[in-house]
């Protein structure tokens, strides 16, 4: 479909980032969470060719900062506060999801050892009880292909 961005790219990641920074449930959330910086790895694989980086820099009632490594070892210069691993047949799935405008738990995959995380997980096990759903009516608008 014409007008659709491709899941993963910095185009996709812009406008998704775009789109919840718009949300007010997100903007309530990220007052109460504060500033932070995360690095996404999708590993190669399921049709992705190689490892998609990604970095943003999350502040308060501020548009994220994106930046898009070249790979995990620039990531890591970054120092994130976070950093999330996942293989890309479960970043795809997670994302179709969210499309489809699926309320999932986002821990139950970090819990489950389907995606790794790097960082302080009791914080967002915190977190993540008192803002769910934060956001999820708004990734459903976006035009997503993914790589199959």
């Amino acid at each position: 479909m014409a007008g659709e961005l491709l899941f993963p790219s910095a185009e996709w990641f812009r406008a998704a980032a775009k789109l919840l920074h718009a949300d007010a449930s997100v903007q309530a959330a990220a007052r109460e969470f504060g500033a932070v910086t995360v690095g996404l790895i999708i590993e190669k694989g399921d049709g992705l060719r190689e490892d998609f980086c990604a970095f943003t820099k999350l502040a308060p009632d501020r548009e994220p900062a994106l930046e898009f490594p070249d790979d995990d070892d620039e990531l890591d210069e970054l120092e994130p506060d976070y950093l999330v691993r996942a293989a890309h047949a479960v970043a795809r799935r997670l994302v179709e999801a969210a499309m489809r405008g699926e309320r999932n738990d986002p821990l139950a995959p970090i819990l489950s050892r389907e995606v790794k995380l790097r960082g302080d997980l009791a914080r967002l096990v915190r977190f993540a009880g008192q803002h769910k759903g934060a956001g999820a009516g708004a990734l459903p608008t976006l035009p997503t292909r993914t790589l199959r």
